[in-house]
């Protein structure tokens, strides 16, 4: 029997007509055309799961959401991190790529917490997201992608912005890596590889793009004994 796998994401992980009822997506019809993508098995996550010979549970993906906020669409939220299952079928592998809005937005990492609102730290907020999760899918494996970089087609001149949002990329890395080990979760670090993933704004994938994010997904994924 094949395995299920869910996706809790943000806009890189979105396709239309995949995603729950409501949810804000990128990968519209428009934007897939844009970006070359012909259908579903375009996606990272659809060729990760073809190569972990699984069956898409739940493609929890929100344009535009962060992992850190109090509230609903925040992936840390209760409403996000309890719809990673459909009825009875619940997932065995959850495959988690997010904090590419935290990074944009400046979001504080804050490993010690002070007296503002924990809910806005990035460190904090990722460690809840999977602290949650574990509690509501005991049974499944949770896996956790660092970020990785994107380049611009077309544009050599173009710099990966490492201090978008005021707070350097790859500290955004070192927290979901911190994140992981606490929790003891699996942790495919997808930036080590050193892979840069075509664009044509700098955040979201082509369809090339997405075959660049799919490797290295596997490339980890094989070096830590999953698949077939």
């Amino acid at each position: 029997m094949k395995r299920l796998v869910s996706i809790l994401g943000d806009s890189i992980s979105t396709y239309e007509g995949f995603n729950p009822s409501g949810y804000a997506v990128f990968y519209d019809s428009e934007n897939q055309k844009l970006l070359g993508l012909q259908s579903v098995y375009d996606t990272w996550w659809a060729k990760v799961n073809q190569y972990l010979q699984a069956y898409l549970c739940v493609d929890n993906a929100y344009s535009g959401s962060k992992v850190s906020g109090a509230n609903y669409p925040s992936a840390s939220s209760i409403e996000r991190t309890t719809m990673l299952h459909v009825d009875k079928y619940q997932p065995d592998i959850i495959l988690i790529y997010i904090g590419f809005n935290d990074f944009g937005n400046g979001v504080p990492i804050n490993y010690k917490i002070g007296c503002h609102n924990k809910a806005d730290y990035f460190y904090y907020s990722y460690e809840k997201m999977l602290s949650r999760i574990k509690k509501n899918y005991p049974k499944a494996k949770i896996i956790c992608g660092t970020l990785m970089k994107g380049f611009v087609k077309g544009r050599p001149d173009f710099t990966f912005p490492e201090t978008y949002g005021g707070i350097n990329f790859e500290l955004y890395n070192d927290a979901i890596r911190k994140a992981a080990k606490k929790e003891k979760v699996y942790l495919m670090d997808l930036a080590l590889k050193n892979y840069s993933y075509e664009t044509l704004d700098g955040t979201h994938p082509t369809v090339v793009g997405h075959a660049t994010m799919a490797s290295a997904w596997i490339s980890c994924l094989q070096e830590q004994g999953f698949g077939s």
